[in-house]
């Protein structure tokens, strides 16, 4: 084949992609990059968030068990041994250790995830790498936490951080479940005082939380039996975080009865709707916060027992991740689902081929 005779044929094929709507190398670009569809990427969300809610699991049995110097040292479990001996302590706290890398991991395929995702979203993009950032911190904030022996301040911090985490990563798995499109169906926001309300509930869960761990740190599971505890009375603190949890549940419990009302006085509506599904958020919550409450005072009559604490921490993150999503829900959406978007981006064909020739596209 002749020169001239390729360069046409190469010109031919640039001319028939132009027309078929697609960018000339498109497709050997396609080739070489992995293409996450979004029903994927909302799976890979999915994962990072139960991995995060794994890490808060793991490390209170951690501190239950009275692990929390079962390795000394850190990154090595003990100087110049990065696994520890046959020791049950050393395997617990290392074996917290691994889900730390196996969450590492998670978030970083959220981000490699969101790059190859089609069509991308800068959205994703920022809240995956969000999440790698909170774990490179609590992956030194746990350095620090070995390295000071276990000092109840910085245990409070790395739980409270593990939290904020769990949070971001259900702010990701909510916008990874649902693909903005202009023109969608659109549901109407509810008003600025329900969601003024329920940003307030949002905080008294964080006060619920910050309190719960002041409780922890001068109560008796400190990770270890030598390890000082903060120097204040156990009751009293129990009985300020009991407080703030009775005042969140009333503020949530109305909240419930203004959403209610809303949801019936514009039932069949698009505010309605809206109203009806953050009212499913608000029973959600209660029923955590009850779950809760029997668990708290039930541990705390019987004198903290391991199960009970380990369940009780497993219901505070339940409850963070309720919340987060009750707050999400009183938003603006302008969505379809994730799983049903088309990935294509074609105009019709009638807007594309021109007037002319709509008699011949149809």
């Amino acid at each position: 084949m002749s020169l001239l005779r390729q360069a046409r044929v190469g010109e031919g094929r640039l001319d028939l992609m132009r027309l078929r709507g697609r960018r000339p190398y498109q497709m050997r670009l396609r080739g070489r990059r992995p293409c996450v569809t979004p029903r994927r990427f909302a799976l890979v969300a999915r994962w990072a968030l139960w991995a995060l809610v794994a890490i808060v699991i793991t490390g209170a049995l951690v501190r239950l068990t009275g692990s929390g110097l079962g390795c000394s040292d850190w990154p090595n479990c003990e100087p110049g041994e990065f696994v520890p001996a046959a020791d049950f302590h050393g395997w617990v706290e290392f074996g917290n250790r691994i889900v730390t890398g196996l969450v590492s991991v998670a978030v970083v395929l959220a981000v490699g995830a969101s790059l190859w995702r089609d069509p991308r979203r800068a959205d994703l993009m920022w809240w995956s790498l969000a999440l790698v950032v909170g774990v490179a911190f609590q992956i030194g904030l746990g350095a620090v936490t070995v390295l000071t022996h276990l000092s109840p301040p910085i245990v409070m911090s790395h739980f409270l951080a593990s939290q904020v985490l769990v949070a971001a990563a259900v702010v990701l798995q909510h916008r990874a479940g649902i693909e903005p499109r202009a023109g969608g169906n659109t549901s109407a926001a509810l008003g600025t005082p329900i969601r003024a309300h329920a940003w307030l509930a949002a905080a008294l869960t964080a006060a619920a939380l910050w309190t719960g761990t002041v409780v922890t740190g001068t109560g008796p599971h400190g990770g270890d039996e030598h390890v000082e505890r903060l120097q204040f009375a156990l009751p009293s603190v129990a009985r300020i975080h009991g407080i703030t949890v009775v005042i969140l549940a009333v503020v949530t419990l109305v909240l419930g009865a203004r959403v209610r009302r809303v949801a019936i006085a514009h039932r069949g509506s698009a505010f309605g709707t809206c109203a009806s599904q953050l009212g499913r958020r608000v029973r959600t919550v209660i029923g955590v916060m009850a779950v809760q409450a029997a668990i708290g005072y039930v541990q705390y009559f019987t004198e903290l027992p391991v199960l009970l604490v380990a369940l009780h921490v497993a219901g505070a993150t339940l409850a963070t991740i309720a919340m987060t999503r009750l707050v999400l829900a009183t938003g603006i959406h302008s969505t379809q689902p994730a799983a049903t978007q088309t990935l294509s981006a074609q105009p019709p064909v009638d807007e594309s081929v021109g007037i002319a020739s709509r008699g011949f596209a149809k």
